[in-house]
């Protein structure tokens, strides 16, 4: 018997004609708080009050996810195979951090993973999920058996990925090298933080450039973002989120005619406009910070600064 964590529901239903156990991994720990001070339940109080607030996804739900999946994780069997099926973007490799640490911690002592960054026919290539569940089968005898030092690597990564000192995770990233993709995952999340220049992430200063361009309606922003920034993993979700943060206080950068999409509702026809105060940003002559200010998490860094 084998074990199978997948990222996603729809490559977990492809795979099920394998008859293997198979458990979909649902945490995005590309977003939201996180330290290595807390325990467990700590970490899973503060992450769920943060995606309540920035998703209104409800914390009792979230902490219930968190706790039943990491419950079948400790109820498999030590000396069964476990095979992780993640890609080569942002948000798969920090999820094969966590897991990769957490299955070391938990004893496990066979691990291996099916992990591709491209697929012959498939442009661009976003995941597996856009893969057949014959083609996704066909993966599996090319799966690669993690080795000590792949793990030890992982289990670093982790570490500095929650560090709240961004040198750890500087240092850490000149020197992984032993799992494929997770260096050029890990430069990616650092265009995250936010540049001193104008207080926007290149995430946030590719939407108010596209915004400024004409691209106004939020599924087709995301669908430009998502085809620009390919080793990103993000999701509609974070993305909606990253924006509402732009449209707070009394000098907010966007506007939108309606709610972008949260884990309530799902609007992706909203329409989005660059204020004075944005295109002055865009421009150069002002900063984010001092108009708008932040409170966000970026992996283990907290981000806070009021507006001026």
């Amino acid at each position: 018997m084998m074990n199978h964590i997948v990222n996603g529901d729809v490559v977990g239903e492809k795979i099920k004609s394998l008859n293997d156990n198979i458990i979909v991994w649902r945490e995005m720990y590309d977003f939201g708080p996180h330290s290595q001070d807390w325990t467990l339940e700590e970490t899973y109080k503060r992450r769920a009050e943060f995606f309540e607030q920035k998703l209104q996804i409800p914390s009792s739900f979230f902490i219930e996810n968190c706790k039943s999946q990491y419950q079948l994780l400790n109820e498999l069997s030590r000396s069964e195979e476990v095979v992780l099926w993640f890609e080569h973007d942002r948000y798969d490799q920090v999820t094969i951090l966590y897991l990769l640490s957490e299955l070391s911690a938990l004893g496990f002592q066979k691990i291996s993973m099916v992990s591709i960054y491209e697929y012959e026919g498939i442009e661009p290539f976003h995941g597996l999920g856009q893969l057949s569940s014959e083609q996704l089968i066909e993966l599996l005898p090319t799966k690669q058996e993690i080795t000590n030092e792949q793990i030890e690597e992982a289990c670093a990564g982790w570490k500095a990925y929650c560090s709240n000192n961004l040198d750890e995770l500087n240092e850490f990233i000149q020197k992984c090298h032993v799992l494929p993709f997770l260096k050029q995952s890990l430069l990616s999340h650092m265009t995250y933080f936010p540049s001193q220049q104008n207080g926007l992430n290149e995430v946030e200063f590719l939407a108010l450039s596209m915004i400024n361009e004409g691209i106004i309606t939020f599924a087709e922003l995301f669908n430009k973002i998502v085809r620009q920034r390919t080793n990103d993993g993000i999701s509609d979700l974070y993305f909606a989120a990253i924006l509402n943060e732009l449209m707070k206080g009394d000098n907010p950068l966007i506007s939108s005619d309606s709610k972008l999409p949260s884990y309530q509702q799902y609007n992706q026809r909203a329409k989005l406009e660059l204020t004075k105060w944005g295109l002055d940003v865009l421009k150069g002559k002002a900063n984010r910070m001092n108009l708008i200010g932040i409170d966000w998490w970026i992996g283990g860094v907290h981000l806070v600064k009021n507006a001026r």
